[in-house]
């Protein structure tokens, strides 16, 4: 990865790790062990991008990082476990439309499209294609990275939006027979092939306004296959909805 990339991964790194500084930064200042652990994260990114995850070793993060293996090896257990905090705080990041406290109130389409934004902002970012080419092409070598990715990554969030249209289809906003179907049927109606074109060098949706036309669409045909008359978004409604944005140009 050329110099230029490795510093638009640590900027994507920084932006997904702002939402919790600003709720350590509401509960005081992030204690030491807090920062240790943000810092360790932070360059084992770098290096994972850089190297790729079976290149990189434990001993690299811990020189960019500063600290000591010990500590590492306290708060991670191994470069497995490692790999799994900092794929389940990018999960964190995507789901945190989740965390706050009126999202059962507020319109559902609402809800999702700021979820659905989130989810294509994150995972075509640079950083997360450099990773997930990484899994892509070390999965068979180290079968163990694949299902780390996999639970704390795809798994972890899914479970998430489908506890969020459970209790959707129980206040009535939703119709469901099974949330963890409708939970994939989102996810997929808004990633469709833009992560894999992503990885490949092919066009998507990657300008802020592209995205949410995108995402716009995605919600309206989501709600059309699972909403009730409870829930009206005019915003919403097939006349009104945008093309779909093949590319962010």
């Amino acid at each position: 990865m050329t110099e230029c990339g490795i510093s638009q991964a640590l900027a994507a790194m920084k932006g997904f790790a702002r939402g919790k500084s600003a709720r350590n930064a509401a509960h005081g200042k992030p204690s030491r062990r807090e920062a240790r652990r943000d810092a360790i994260m932070a360059a084992a990114t770098q290096i994972f991008v850089e190297k790729g995850y079976g290149a990189t070793s434990l001993n690299d993060v811990v020189r960019l990082s500063g600290g000591s293996l010990s500590t590492l090896y306290d708060m991670f257990g191994n470069k497995a476990g490692l790999f799994r905090a900092i794929v389940t705080q990018r999960c964190e990041m995507m789901t945190a439309t989740f965390e706050n406290p009126d999202i059962y109130s507020r319109p559902i389409a609402e809800a999702l499209k700021d979820l659905g934004i989130r989810f294509m902002s994150i995972l075509t970012a640079d950083d997360t294609i450099a990773v997930m080419r990484s899994v892509s092409s070390e999965a068979l070598q180290f079968p163990e990275l694949a299902q780390v990715f996999y639970e704390a990554g795809p798994l972890r969030g899914r479970a998430r939006v489908a506890g969020y249209l459970e209790e959707q289809a129980r206040r009535g906003i939703l119709t469901l027979d099974d949330a963890e179907e409708a939970a994939m049927d989102f996810c997929q109606l808004i990633i469709r092939d833009a992560q894999m074109n992503a990885m490949m060098g092919l066009p998507y949706p990657k300008t802020p306004e592209a995205i949410e036309r995108h995402v716009s669409r995605a919600v309206g045909c989501f709600l059309r296959a699972y909403g009730t008359a409870v829930q009206t978004q005019p915003a919403l409604s097939p006349a009104s909805l945008p093309p779909l944005a093949a590319t962010g140009r």
